[in-house]
């Protein structure tokens, strides 16, 4: 463990910020400059264990779903700029999940729970058109919310056990009923090779057969039926094993009418990594196979998880002494990924100069970074409708921006809860191409030069992101260089080269600078703003 050995101390201003870009969505200066002057132990503590106060977050999550204003009748207004208007029924769409996620990214309090449930996201990729069910999508986000930051092995069973993924992955084909029925391995298979250990790594074709085989008759079972009379449509499910046991939902519209239920298991053992164990209750029906992966591939799976969360959190390319002295982080820690992170944020290792910008963000964090850092934060958006109801807060529209251009996420290469296959996304480097770089900048013009959505019922313009460039500056520059100094400190590219700034400051100021909230002033302001953001160091963090 000796490269992760060294304990961080105190923290300048670029570590803090360095610290904010990677644990959550980024710190604005001045709240960064607040945590310079905390203990680094017990500000990673109360960070990484969620321990700010969430009760004016969770307020506002109903307020931004319904948020109206008179004059347009009863239903929630579309045109309003709320981030969202979810239904939590099935058949919610796409974009309303998107956009729900996105919005709790931007105001949550707590910002490294939505950052690493993200980053279990793309570890677990799971999506949405075949699960074809947004509330057990979104279940499945609220278990990397509520176990993430747990003991690995809890979530990994979880996980298997989670309805989306077993419509995903098609646990729920794997049904042994009759003569020359075989077990289906597809999930055997990638919790092997995709969620703990890696591609040939520590497994073989004999033990995706046996793992197949204590997972037969892993089901789920529909809950919270929105239409009385329709049991196709449901809101929830929970897991169930069917082994042949009398009916104990007999008032279940998929199980009315049966005394027992169906027997889809396999009986006699089943041997994983030379563990043999009872398929029935003595496995508890195959739920104890699954930590057979942490106990007797320990090593394994421990380098696998260092190599994942390094590449998310830290860097791309690091030499194996570093990914090895995680991994025995991690099992120092018995693979509790909250203390395994806690460790890292906390060595000096983790603020290494190297490894700032060492990373291209990935689309959805970054314009979630952006908004955060160009947008007023919870309790300011909140203010106008708190002084007056009849005002709408200034959310973020994310359900104008995830609709907009098709798709915001979606061109730019990350459809938020779905992904293509269950290997995720690529990462780093591989975000970027020409195509994706393009709808980047047309997000940094929405973002930074406030895009409009057109005009509501009302004739008045409405945004996608409603921000007010003078909020960007606590002072007020007294020069073209002090404006672009505070929007790269607010921002946060990596360092832009000089004889590129001056260019860039040349073309947006031909006249002498003069800060006078004029529509000249506002949009070079603006336009630079933009410029930072589609910069190749922008892309960075």
């Amino acid at each position: 463990m000796a490269t992760f050995d060294t304990q961080k101390t105190s923290w300048t201003l670029e570590d803090a910020l360095h610290f904010g870009r990677r644990a959550g969505f980024g710190l604005k200066p001045e709240a960064a400059a607040q945590v310079v002057s905390s203990p680094v132990a017990s500000t990673v503590d109360a960070w990484v264990d969620g321990a700010a106060s969430e009760t004016a977050f969770t307020g506002a999550l109903p307020l931004a779903n319904v948020v109206d204003y008179p004059g347009y009748g009863n239903e929630p207004d579309q045109w309003a700029p709320h981030p969202f208007n979810l239904r939590l029924e099935h058949p919610a769409n796409l974009t309303e999940a998107q956009s729900y996620w996105a919005w709790r990214m931007q105001y949550s309090p707590n910002p490294f729970q939505e950052k690493l449930a993200l980053f279990w996201h793309q570890h677990f990729a799971t999506g949405a058109k075949k699960v074809d069910n947004i509330p057990l999508m979104l279940k499945q986000i609220q278990l990397f919310r509520d176990l993430g930051r747990g003991a690995f092995g809890d979530l990994l069973l979880a996980i298997s056990q989670d309805p989306a993924m077993m419509i995903w992955l098609d646990t729920i084909q794997n049904k042994v009923e009759k003569p020359g029925d075989v077990p289906n391995e597809n999930y055997a298979r990638e919790i092997l090779e995709l969620y703990s250990l890696g591609i040939d790594n520590g497994y073989n074709q004999k033990d995706i057969t046996e793992l197949a085989k204590a997972m037969t008759g892993w089901d789920y079972l529909g809950r919270d039926f929105p239409v009385a009379d329709n049991p196709y449509y449901f809101n929830d499910a929970e897991f169930i094993v069917y082994h042949g046991q009398a009916n104990p939902y007999p008032d279940h519209p998929w199980l009315q009418g049966y005394t027992s239920l169906p027997n889809q298991r396999l009986s006699g053992t089943f041997t994983l990594f030379g563990v043999t164990m009872d398929l029935g209750a003595g496995s508890r029906f195959g739920a104890d196979a699954i930590q057979l992966i942490l106990t007797q591939r320990a090593q394994a799976c421990a380098t696998f998880l260092a190599q994942r969360l390094l590449r998310f959190f830290l860097s791309p390319e690091l030499p194996a002494s570093a990914v090895n002295d995680f991994r025995d982080v991690i099992l120092a820690n018995h693979f509790h990924i909250g203390k395994s992170l806690k460790a890292l944020f906390k060595s000096a290792y983790f603020y290494d100069p190297a490894h700032r910008f060492a990373l291209v963000e990935g689309p959805v964090a970054w314009t979630v970074r952006a908004a955060r850092l160009l947008s007023p934060d919870l309790a300011a958006a909140l203010l106008p409708h708190q002084q007056n109801p009849a005002n709408l807060p200034r959310f973020a529209a994310w359900a104008g921006f995830v609709n907009w251009d098709t798709s915001g996420f979606f061109n730019m290469g990350q459809d938020l809860l779905n992904p293509k296959g269950p290997n995720g996304w690529k990462e780093h480097v591989a975000w970027l191409n020409s195509d994706t770089y393009r709808h980047r900048t047309r997000t940094a013009y929405a973002l930074a030069v406030k895009e409009g959505r057109g005009e509501d019922h009302l004739h008045v313009e409405r945004f996608l992101f409603d921000t007010d460039y003078r909020e960007w500056f606590p002072t007020a520059p007294a020069s073209a260089l002090e404006a672009f100094n505070r929007l790269a400190a607010l921002l946060q590219p990596a360092p832009i080269p000089a004889g590129l700034r001056d260019a860039w400051l040349g073309l947006m100021w031909t006249k002498p600078f003069a800060w006078d909230g004029s529509a000249d002033t506002e949009a070079a302001v603006r336009r630079l703003a933009f410029l930072i953001l589609c910069s190749p160091q922008a892309q960075q963090h």
